[in-house]
């Protein structure tokens, strides 16, 4: 038999059971919560090293950072001085490019250029395009630097 002072007991240690349960399971929520809205892991990315072209100095590398079906590409082109180059990703290669580009990208300034553009990375390393750089919107037949995308 139980005595009527054990049912008191019984109630506080039930009660502090209980408080301690709600608050491993607040703990918990709290974590899910932190981990569901923790930003996601840097995309996967590539880097391309450009090839000077036609005595320009130009060198530098273009970037091409994974954002979920489109493409952020990051060009860092050495001297920084060239006061503003247009970019584009044409189709062809550096050898044989053909002049409509396929992606126009941020012209170059102050050495560098970030443009997101509509397609994946697969797509742009999939063959068949090139990242070429131009002296300038005035002389745009002249290319200072270019790049295979492969």
């Amino acid at each position: 038999m139980t005595s009527a002072t054990d049912a008191p007991a019984r109630s506080a240690a039930s009660s502090r059971l209980l408080v301690l349960a709600v608050a491993v399971a607040a703990v918990i929520a709290g974590a899910a919560i932190v981990i569901a809205v923790r930003p996601a892991a840097p995309a996967p990315s590539r880097v391309i090293q450009l090839q000077t072209l036609n005595a320009s100095g130009v060198t530098g590398s273009v970037s091409f950072t994974d954002l979920d079906g489109r493409t952020r590409v990051d060009i860092d082109v050495d001297p920084g001085t060239n006061p503003d180059m247009p970019a584009h990703i044409h189709p062809g290669s550096c050898v044989n490019l053909t002049p409509q580009p396929k992606y126009p990208l941020e012209n170059v300034k102050a050495g560098r250029s970030t443009t997101v553009v509509p397609a994946s990375i697969e797509e742009l390393f999939a063959g068949g395009l090139a990242v070429n750089i131009h002296k300038s919107n005035d002389d745009l037949k002249t290319y200072t630097a270019c790049v295979d995308i492969h």
